[in-house]
């Protein structure tokens, strides 16, 4: 037992609460910078608090501070907010247990270690007549987390995460464009060397850009690559079916159990994803993380639950009540959201097309509760007679509604077309997420800008 489980748990015995959660986090953000051949500004930030959440009669209050002398305080405060309130909030009972996660501590050395990969990806792309410019940056977030409750969970533990990009600035003529490729997800030491890739890439994407044309409007025959499936994955199905949303309303309200899509489709919810941006051992209220089928081979199989509504819809909770920090209430997020990989080759997709556009990349999109949904995508192709042609259009938005895309999905790419792509979700609060999927064949409406 450490000595915050130890604090914590001397504290839990005194709540008067129906439920009480302490939570203890520290969290530690190392940051840096290659701006070119010149060394940004390096920071570090640590931030430590807790939180109480107290359980009254059917109703929450929440305090936080971030001094351990003031626990007391912070109960207190939180059990007279709950006591304020009017709720009818029941949970499920939870089994007792215990987890203690050993943690790997990191050394600063890996600060050097990346200025060194960053030196080497600028020197990658430095002599390319068209690169005016670039910028390498890292950033590593490790969050120590103890959390008991009265209900009898303690556990500790340590999620490191990594998120590395390449931004790239490119001329040609009197035409720039800038470029950003990020990759990241849970952070294992010694890191391996990927950033001389990633800037290659980030160069090409932005050299197609730059000479892309506007993109062909209107009903269109696409391949999907992964990072675009998986922005589906997140925005139009991991919303829809986050059990607080689903309570509001939204396109997979009241359709447990109905087909809704393509049997080629399964949509999965992983806590446990290895190396997975959103991976977490346990969620804010204690509850240990888990892979939760949202989809299953078409069919409405779940909801993404906290405690609360685990026992309004009689299911067990998933392990997705997420907070940013121990200063903010957890609500319903996601973790690593993705579309199960299938069967065909990459080659077999583009043969299914005659005559349409590969997608790749995503800028962004946003959703609406009934399923409709705006996408901008990064980059397109042209796909003739099944082969990809030296044609790139700039970024398309896609259009569509998700019902008709889940239900008219032609064929699901195998596993070396998954990708998983890292995010932070600004859903109640930022979470850290990853979203990811194969690539599809489908048809969507297309518009773009220049």
């Amino acid at each position: 037992m450490n000595f915050m489980t130890d604090v914590l748990e001397r504290y839990i015995e005194k709540s008067n609460a129906d439920l009480c959660v302490l939570r203890w986090m520290r969290r530690e953000q190392l940051q840096a910078i290659l701006n070119d051949e010149n060394p940004g500004t390096s920071s570090q930030v640590i931030l430590s608090g807790i939180g109480c959440r107290s359980l009254i009669v059917g109703s929450w209050g929440f305090a936080s501070t971030t001094d351990i002398n003031d626990i007391s305080d912070i109960m207190e405060t939180s059990e007279r907010y709950a006591q304020y309130r009017r709720g009818t909030v029941s949970i499920p009972n939870v089994p007792k247990y215990t987890i203690k996660h050993e943690k790997d501590l990191y050394p600063l050395e890996i600060i050097d270690e990346f200025f060194k990969s960053a030196r080497d990806a600028h020197n990658t792309i430095k002599d390319i007549p068209q690169v005016v410019s670039s910028s390498i940056g890292v950033m590593i977030v490790t969050d120590q987390k103890t959390i008991v409750t009265t209900d009898g969970v303690s556990v500790e533990t340590y999620e490191p995460r990594i998120l590395e990009s390449v931004t790239v600035l490119v001329r040609s003529n009197s035409n720039m464009c800038y470029y950003t490729e990020v990759v990241g997800g849970e952070f294992v030491y010694p890191h391996g060397d990927i950033l001389s890739e990633v800037a290659e890439k980030a160069v090409a994407t932005a050299l197609h850009r730059l000479r892309g044309k506007s993109p062909p409007s209107g009903l269109q025959n696409v391949l999907l690559g992964g990072e675009v499936v998986g922005l589906l994955a997140h925005e139009a199905v991991g919303h829809a079916a986050e059990a607080d949303i689903v309570r509001r309303g939204s396109f997979l309200t009241g359709k447990e159990g109905q087909c809704i899509a393509s049997p080629l489709v399964s949509v999965i919810d992983d806590a446990c994803l290895e190396k997975g941006f959103g991976t977490i051992m346990v969620d804010d209220e204690g509850i240990c993380g888990r892979k939760t089928v949202i989809i299953e081979k078409g069919i409405v199989s779940d909801f993404l639950h906290n405690r609360e509504t685990a026992h309004e819809y009689g299911s067990e909770p998933t392990g997705n009540a997420r907070a940013w920090l121990y200063s903010r209430e957890p609500v319903i997020r996601m973790t690593n959201t993705f579309l199960e990989p299938g069967d065909a080759t990459f080659e077999e997709l583009l043969e299914d097309i005659k005559e349409g556009v590969y997608i790749q990349g995503s800028e962004g999109g946003n959703v609406n509760p009934d399923g409709s949904f705006m996408i901008i995508a990064t980059l397109a192709q042209k796909i003739e007679k099944g082969e990809l042609q030296n044609q790139f259009y700039m970024g398309p938005a896609i259009v569509g509604d998700a019902l008709k895309i889940l239900g008219n999905i032609g064929d699901v790419g195998d596993r070396n077309t998954f990708v998983m792509v890292p995010s932070i979700c600004s859903k109640g609060g930022s979470a850290f997420v990853g979203q990811g999927g194969p690539a599809i064949t489908t048809e969507l409406v297309l518009g773009g800008y220049q």
